[in-house]
């Protein structure tokens, strides 16, 4: 079996992730019941444990290009890295949009930038709040997919309950979740990035002119 290019699978797994989420964000915000029903199902799911509930099989594993299902150390009986990562995106975007009549999928948005939205808009007397960052370094430090994505659960949901509807990229989030479930992978790069992000300058969203300042 020859492998798969990483740069391959990650822009695959990205298209397939953000075409899969926003394909069911457009049905459950239309009130289509079979989405509304897939989303009730993909929230009973765990998130790092696919194949698990035949249900949600068609969505989460049906009809997947091979780049993500060619596992390179030749156990195709194993679920790939790409298939675990894209389960997890998939539950976490069901909770995320649960009760929500707004997009929480939204294109661009990296998790840590969301995060640091949701510090922010919780912090009571500094610029972030320290149990939402705590939440982070909780789901960076953990030593196994299976922790990362518990700790990232309890802070998308979080996110779900803010008043002010708190967003994230499922496309980003699915790459990030590739890396930290294939062994063959450099985590520290998803754990930089997601620094990076969280303490980045918030961009101005009504940037002044300096025609309007004359």
């Amino acid at each position: 079996m020859t492998d798969t290019p990483y740069r391959n699978v990650r822009g695959v797994l990205k298209a397939t992730a953000t075409a899969r989420v926003a394909e069911l964000q457009a049905r459950a915000l239309a009130d289509d019941s079979a989405a509304v029903g897939t989303l009730a199902r993909l929230r009973r799911c765990d998130p790092a444990d696919v194949g698990a509930e035949p249900q949600v099989w068609a969505v989460t594993l049906g009809d997947l290009p091979e780049e993500l299902t060619t596992y390179r150390s030749g156990r195709p009986d194993t679920p790939t890295p790409s298939e675990r990562a894209l389960h997890a995106a998939l539950v976490l975007y069901a909770l995320h949009q649960q009760s929500r009549d707004e997009a929480v999928h939204r294109p661009g948005v990296s998790l840590g930038s969301a995060v640091g939205q949701l510090a922010r808009a919780r912090a009571v007397e500094d610029d972030l709040d320290a149990a939402t960052i705590a939440r982070l370094h909780h789901a960076a430090l953990a030593t196994s997919f299976e922790g990362h994505v518990h700790h990232l659960r309890g802070l998308i949901q979080l996110m779900r309950t803010e008043k002010q509807a708190v967003g994230l990229d499922y496309g980003l989030l699915a790459v990030d979740l590739w890396q930290l479930a294939d062994p063959y992978q450099d985590a520290r790069e998803v754990l930089a990035r997601w620094g990076r992000d969280l303490h980045a300058r918030p961009k101005n969203p009504n940037p002044t002119t300096t025609e309007e300042t004359k």
